[in-house]
């Protein structure tokens, strides 16, 4: 499917399912490996027949959702979250929000927040939202950029931008962190242009420099951290995926550290426009595959309102829960089989604390599930993870073909039982040998 490039519009049903036959072979490709497991008595003799349960504990893909302040001791944002996702996006990292006063970054409680409950919970992937977005000064819910910077002299501005970055980022530097260092460049006025409208389509060989400065001096502060662009309205064919390509282009031409790109998937139309399966098998081939580096699907929502219509050419009619989770189910599909595609981060948990946009989250204004929530918790915790049992060969091996991530082992003989560790990571067939001595509870050994 690579490389095809099918006739947008109403699209046949057989090119659809072309679609999707592609990705579903692409998670069996991609997504899986293949694991031996051998089983050893203390004196090397392998252990045969006997009876083996396998459960996978965690993803390796990253599969995220939001976290605001706000929610740091919500238990019930918290609970919900650990059901489904293991990626965690911290917002307010936008520099209004996050240092309102200057010289006061709220540091402390984001630090507390991960390593305290996230830590405790497994949780110990997160991404970083963001570091430099320059549409305007304010708005309602709070400043995008800190009012203060404008007492500063236009020429000191850029310098206070730099360490502003750095500082951030070396904040961060034991967290596994990925930085949104600059937020819609193709949308937005460029930095320094404080004369324009905050949005504005500024020529791509104005938007290079400030985006380049900002992504080298994000690497210079930590040269291990991870960096992303983001932008929105790209996955569609048209000016702003073209913009969005010649921008990445002209930054990896000039050797800037970027890592990966961020897409934004809920535009056009704020979770509207219904995507084809086809664009975003595309979006992903002109962002991933010809780019060499992966996607991030930063913010993913579609909405749930009956009120509004279904837009763009692959679908008609009006929304609906119902649809909502049709929808969503198929984007991930999708996505989940294309190699290039890292992370999943649907951008809201439940309307009764709403991203900004009503009825585009996975739980109602009362905190219930909606169907998009079930189908999401059958795909992710069932379909797309592994569980078995076996009994082991004469050679005392279990083998299975799972779902890359952490899993747990329990082997059991009358009452004696073990149990062992394993990590299946994108390295193609691995090789665990286990020794069943008396309490034994460690790691597997790969080979």
């Amino acid at each position: 499917m690579s490389g095809v490039i099918l006739s947008l519009g109403l699209l046949p049903q057989h090119a659809v399912a072309a679609v999707a036959d592609e990705a579903a072979r692409g998670v069996e490709l991609h997504r899986k490996g293949e694991a031996v497991l051998v089983f050893r008595r203390p004196d090397g003799q392998p252990a045969a027949g006997l009876p083996v349960e396998v459960r996978q504990t965690a993803h390796a893909f990253r599969f995220g959702n939001v976290f605001r302040p706000r929610h740091y001791t919500n238990d019930f944002y918290r609970a919900r979250f650990k059901e489904l996702f293991n990626f965690v996006s911290l917002l307010e990292f936008n520099w209004g929000q996050y240092e309102p006063e200057e010289g006061r970054p709220r540091l402390a409680s984001r630090l507390d927040f991960i390593n305290g409950w996230c830590r405790d919970n497994g949780l110990d992937r997160f991404y970083g939202h963001m570091l430099v977005w320059t549409p305007q000064r304010q708005d309602n819910s709070g400043s995008l950029l800190p009012q203060w910077l404008f007492s500063h002299p236009p020429e000191q501005r850029t310098a206070q931008l730099r360490r502003r970055i750095e500082r951030e980022v070396r904040d961060y530097r034991d967290v596994d962190i990925v930085w949104d260092v600059v937020n819609e460049a193709i949308h937005c006025r460029r930095w320094g242009a404080w004369d324009k409208p905050g949005w504005v389509d500024e020529p791509i060989p104005e938007v290079v420099p400030y985006v380049g400065d900002a992504l080298a001096w994000a690497h210079a502060a930590n040269p291990q951290a991870r960096l992303l662009i983001n932008d929105y309205r790209v996955i569609p064919r048209g000016k702003y995926r073209q913009r969005y390509a010649e921008l990445i282009g002209r930054l990896q031409q000039a050797g800037a550290p970027l890592h990966a790109v961020g897409i934004q998937a809920h535009e056009p139309d704020r979770g509207a426009y219904w995507f084809s399966p086809e664009e975003i098998w595309e979006a992903c081939d002109v962002f991933g595959a010809q780019t060499g580096l992966p996607i991030y699907f930063t913010e993913f929502w579609y909405t749930s309102d009956p009120g509004r219509t279904i837009t763009g050419s692959y679908r008609q009619g009006q929304w609906s829960p119902e649809r909502q989770a049709e929808a969503i189910e198929e984007f991930y599909r999708i996505a989940f089989g294309h190699p290039a595609v890292e992370a999943i981060i649907y951008f809201g948990l439940t309307d009764a604390d709403p991203p900004g946009y009503p009825n585009v989250c996975l739980l109602d204004e009362h905190d219930q599930p909606k169907p998009a929530w079930h189908r999401l918790r059958r795909l992710l915790r069932e379909e797309w993870t592994t569980r078995l049992t076996a009994t082991t060969t004469a050679e005392g091996e279990v083998r299975f073909r799972g779902f890359h991530g952490a899993y747990e082992v329990r082997a059991q003989e009358g009452p004696a039982s073990w149990e062992f560790k394993l990590d299946l990571q994108p390295r193609g067939r691995g090789r665990w040998e286990f020794i069943l001595a008396p309490g034994t509870s460690q790691p597997g050994k790969s080979k």
